[in-house]
């Protein structure tokens, strides 16, 4: 994963993320969302552009950030319940 910022200012933040797919950016912009921002997955082209996210609100950069975490946390406690949910059977 190779992440660039395209367009930042104050209330906009685009950012270009290679190596992902269209579903990772749906994930991050619906977290984006229940931060308190606004947020969209883009893709140009399906065969010839790396999808972008754009985060606009107050602070994008900390909307981001604080949506990476939260997957991230979200991630951990899958891969909890599912070690756990395997030891049952």
């Amino acid at each position: 994963m190779q992440v660039s910022v395209v367009e930042q200012d104050k209330n906009k933040l685009k950012v270009e993320v290679r190596g992902e797919t269209q579903a990772f950016m749906h994930l991050l912009a619906t977290q984006a969302w229940k931060e308190g921002g606004e947020a969209a997955g883009i893709r140009e082209h399906p065969f010839m552009a790396e999808p972008k996210i754009v985060v606009e609100g107050t602070n994008p950069k900390k909307i981001l950030e604080k949506s990476a975490v939260a997957i991230q946390e979200q991630c951990d406690e899958f891969k909890t319940e599912f070690k756990r949910a395997l030891k049952e059977e």
